[in-house]
């Protein structure tokens, strides 16, 4: 049986070391295939390097501000194209002859007036369709309209013209009417009367969005992304020098050439290495971390899988922001991964993978500096920030923290670099406000991960330690005494995890489920006994203390059946650790004395406490159930009691697998004593 489970605890340990492996792969395929530039600068600091001499000839290249100011003026003076729709002028005059000949046919004979119309509104028509009747759309500026150009696609030529010279709708009618009133010398009701001259009156200029936008994009090809050339040899900046705003382009010039261009020498196998060596260091940090402290995780593949996939999808995540321009890195709350893995694990175990995460990162962003600065001082934000994490409101001000936190930071370290108010970036506020809105995240996504992971919150702890539980109401109607023993264990143990450290929530909730299998038997544990009757008076001492030690299982399948998370079955199946029924036990002895009495029988089954807070409950549970059994009571036996109880179990090892060390057990011995004799003092006696 031991060789088994050695070969368990093997092959466990070689599927954790191959996630590791998969993960070290992973982040590896993510990163850069580029060499990474050597040096780290900030703007209006001094260059604490070398003398930098360029090692080639390079570019200078623009700051996105340069470009994005001559892009943005292009995009503004590009003129519209317009293309001409030649069927509208036919379908007109062709609409037009044809309502003046019914015009004839119904009246009998064509007047004055209709004669001249039909001889002047063909030729004006087709003057206003040649100049071009433009159709109404948004791209037309109609401020000034001498100073506007268009193009109009004649015949897939685009010729230049102003939009003065072109009409619209109005403009056309109104052109129309005003010439045949002075061909005619008729007035505006007279010559409506006749015809309705609005009726031929359409659009043939249409703006072609294709044309426009093929033609901007040509003009922004044309745009140069550089200013300049440095020479190699060189010498770009020296040592102790500020890095000005000038030498900052300079520097920034290198570094993107550095990184981007092909043509630069150099040996990309030893990059490769150099990048897989860097990430293996990394992910062996953190093995070598979990194995030390953090030990139960080593045989827990779904919690590795947990922390490992955190790591690579925020990696991957920074990798796709970094790639695009539409999305900056700023908005990736990394600030989330501290989050999870305090209200999972603890303090220490989040800053050290989020600050991991955040090495790993930096390497892929420019300025990893600010970066990381940022990042890490937002997450202990986060982090210090979550004190009682089952309020509901606590979320929204950790996301408020956060955003802020980003942004003073950021506006702080803009400062320090520019020198002005001015060269801030206000657009970056708006990311860090959308940080914020993805932190208020957590709660779905931890209730997805306890279900995926069997993880376990202080929010699900807040609602089982809830006695209008149906389990533990259950408890309460079946067995009164072991509800109210279970009451009084978990407040001894919360007040003594609160001074030792550790989770309040967590043993509380053990505390109180710790001895639900008692509810099959309740009348065989003296606290649940009435009228001074006991049903082991009726049975054997064996028997007795097999009805005792089953409560554990009982309890255990219970806890099951009511789909209890295994964290808190835990502590019942650890609260009496392997630690024997004494009374029976002894009482047998006493009763047989010449027999060979196997103690196994009178043990139960364990496992002993793996967690502090087991522990803590191991001590509660029995320093209540024997000072509840006492006769004598006073502060001198309650002491007593404390440290014998205590004693005896540190001498059975029962502590010996938990996270707990003698300065904890005296503080809990003190803590006990103090908390019992407040429970059992003197009372005055009242006169009846």
């Amino acid at each position: 049986m031991n060789i088994f489970k050695r070969m368990l605890q093997f092959w466990k340990k070689i599927q954790i070391f191959l996630l590791y492996i998969i993960s070290i792969l992973l982040v590896f395929w993510i990163f850069p295939r580029e060499g990474k530039f050597q040096y780290e600068y900030v703007k209006n600091s001094p260059w604490k390097h070398a003398d930098l001499i360029a090692p080639f000839d390079f570019p200078i290249y623009k700051n996105d501000d340069k470009l994005a100011k001559e892009t943005d003026s292009i995009a503004k003076t590009n003129p519209p194209y317009f293309k001409i729709d030649t069927t509208v002028i036919k379908s007109v005059l062709g609409e037009l002859s044809e309502d003046l000949g019914n015009k004839v046919l119904l009246q009998g004979n064509s007047s004055d007036l209709m004669a001249e119309i039909s001889d002047t509104l063909p030729g004006l028509l087709g003057e206003v369709y040649l100049a071009g009747i433009i159709e109404s759309h948004p791209v037309i500026q109609q401020g000034n309209r001498n100073a506007e150009e268009i193009f109009i696609v004649r015949r897939q030529l685009a010729e230049k013209s102003a939009l003065a010279d072109v009409f619209t709708e109005k403009m056309a009618y109104e052109h129309v009417v005003e010439s045949l009133k002075s061909v005619t010398g008729r007035s505006n009701n007279q010559l409506l009367t006749e015809i309705t001259i609005s009726k031929y009156i359409q659009p043939n200029l249409f703006y072609d969005a294709l044309m426009t936008q093929k033609i901007l994009d040509a003009k922004l090809a044309e745009v140069s992304a550089t200013q300049g050339m440095v020479q190699s040899g060189q010498i770009i900046i020296r040592r102790g020098e500020l890095v000005s705003q000038s030498k900052y382009r300079l520097v920034e010039s290198l570094r993107k050439e550095y990184e981007s261009n092909a043509n630069v020498i150099r040996n990309d196998s030893l990059i490769y290495l150099g990048q897989f060596v860097l990430i293996a260091v990394m992910f062996l940090a953190l093995l070598w971390y979990v194995s030390n402290f953090r030990k139960d995780m080593m045989g827990s593949s779904a919690q590795t899988i947990f922390i490992l996939s955190l790591i690579v999808i925020m990696v991957g995540l920074t990798k796709v922001s970094v790639s695009t321009d539409t999305i900056s890195y700023y908005v990736i709350p990394f600030a989330i991964i501290p989050i999870f893995l305090k209200t999972f694990f603890n303090v220490r175990f989040a800053l050290f993978v989020h600050f991991m995460i955040l090495l790993l990162a930096g390497f892929l962003i420019p300025n990893n500096y600010q970066f990381l600065l940022m990042n890490f001082l937002a997450g202990v934000v986060a982090v210090f920030s979550m004190q009682s994490y089952y309020r509901r409101s606590i979320l929204f001000f950790i996301a408020s923290f956060v955003a802020i936190s980003y942004a003073l930071i950021y506006v702080i370290l803009s400062l320090l670099q520019e020198g002005t108010l001015e060269s801030v970036e206000w657009i970056q506020l708006l990311w860090f406000g959308g940080n914020g809105l993805l932190i208020l995240t957590v709660y779905p996504l931890i209730y997805i991960f306890e279900r995926l992971f069997g993880f376990l919150s202080d929010s699900t702890l807040f609602e089982l330690s809830d006695t209008n539980q149906p389990l533990l109401r259950k408890l309460a109607e079946k067995a009164p005494g072991t509800f109210q023993h279970s009451i009084q264990v978990a407040n001894l143990a919360e007040e003594a995890i609160l001074k030792i450290g550790g989770n309040p929530l967590l043993v509380r909730t053990g505390a109180l489920y710790h001895d639900i299998g008692k509810m099959n038997n309740p009348y065989f544990f003296i606290e649940n006994q009435r009228n001074g009757e006991n049903p082991h008076d009726d049975i054997d001492y064996k028997t007795s203390a097999k009805i005792i030690i089953d409560h554990v299982m009982e309890g255990v399948e219970l806890a099951k059946r009511h789909n209890l998370p295994q964290q808190i079955i835990d502590f019942i199946l650890t609260h009496h650790g392997t630690s024997t029924v004494q009374y029976f036990y002894r009482s047998y002895l006493s009763n047989n004395p010449d027999e060979d009495v196997d103690q196994d029988e009178f043990r139960y089954p364990g496992p002993r406490p793996t967690k502090k807070e087991m522990a803590v409950l191991m001590v509660a549970d029995s320093v209540e159930a024997a000072a509840r059994s006492m006769k004598d009571i006073s502060d001198e036996s309650l002491s007593k009691l404390v440290e014998n109880i205590v004693e005896h179990q540190t001498e059975e090892d029962q502590y010996a697998e938990a996270e707990i060390t003698f300065s904890d057990i005296s503080i809990i011995k003190e803590i006990f004593k103090q908390k019992l004799i407040n429970i059992y003092h003197a009372r005055i006696s009242y006169p009846e």
